[in-house]
């Protein structure tokens, strides 16, 4: 008889979402010979294979295929068990589990959230902070409620997109520089200068090393962060420029020791969206929190 155990079938459910190995073992930090070894066991108790291994990754066979239904709907169910549960264990009304991309969550989400606990204050909120590709990936996989990521991808058709924010990308540059002066500039003439960047899993550093892959030049990166305030801190340590969000620099109005110049590129203007999958019923309090982030500033 099977008896899945449910930290196999998340892992399970990455590789299938990923469609490699190494990719799921860096998405749920574990080792790749782990992530092996557990998806063995699992055909070896299923009497059946779930993946073809080829070079280029894995492809789901049919019983790969069968398991990843049924094991996305038994997440699905148990998320949604445990936050109506929620109610009774805590005296909490409400559970809503959002996954944001950083973006969302530094320029927007603080005072949405503010507004709707104040609004609901029994209902808690977990948020948790990752790239828009872990976003996609934790809602498809119905490991979150509502997912908040850029909108320059392409969406299942599992999954219902709404349009959350759109926010304007700007070069950061230190003070004095030569593009300093400029009353805007196009994304080709910042290339002559050293990027601090983030990481190329970002939806931003993929927007910008695709824009410069599209330009045939490229994108010389100096120095790679992880953060918004570190690439922020290395500009004005004169260590070269960055690609922001404009909206990551309302508290750097007044620094003297960098400028914040227009970007021209029409890509510049970026969409930000709202995804929820269409198959599960969201509670009553993430449909508020759904009607919240739609509809108040």
């Amino acid at each position: 008889m099977f008896h899945p155990d449910f930290t196999t079938l998340r892992i399970f459910l990455a590789v299938y979402n990923l469609g490699n190995i190494s990719k799921a073992a860096a998405r749920e930090n574990i080792a790749s010979s782990a992530i092996s070894k557990r998806l063995h066991s699992l055909e070896s108790e299923l009497g059946a294979p779930l993946f073809y291994r080829h070079s280029r990754g894995v492809e789901a066979t049919p019983a790969g295929e069968m398991l990843a239904k049924h094991a996305a709907t038994l997440f699905s169910q148990i998320n949604r068990m445990t936050s109506e549960m929620s109610t009774f264990a805590s005296g909490v009304a409400g559970q809503v589990r959002i996954h944001a991309h950083t973006s969302a969550i530094v320029q927007y989400m603080p005072s949405q959230i503010a507004s709707f606990t104040k609004a609901y204050p029994s209902v808690k909120i977990i948020l948790v902070e990752d790239s828009s590709l872990g976003v996609l990936q934790a809602t498809i996989e119905g490991l979150t409620d509502i997912g908040i990521l850029a909108g320059n991808m392409a969406f299942p058709d599992a999954l219902d997109v709404f349009d959350y924010r759109h926010d304007k990308l700007v070069v950061l540059v230190p003070a004095g520089h030569p593009l300093s002066t400029s009353g805007g500039v196009r994304f080709a003439d910042t290339l002559g200068f050293d990027h601090v960047g983030l990481a190329v899993t970002s939806s931003l550093g993929t927007l910008l090393a695709g824009a410069a892959d599209a330009l045939s030049m490229t994108l010389k990166t100096c120095i790679e962060v992880k953060t918004f305030e570190s690439a922020v801190r290395m500009v004005e340590a004169g260590l070269g420029i960055t690609i922001l969000p404009d909206g990551v620099l309302a508290d750097k109005v007044g620094n003297d020791r960098v400028c914040a110049i227009p970007l021209l590129d029409e890509w510049s203007t970026r969409p930000h969206v709202i995804c929820v999958r269409n198959d599960r019923q969201l509670t009553t309090a993430a449909l508020f929190m759904l009607d919240h982030l739609r509809s108040v500033p």
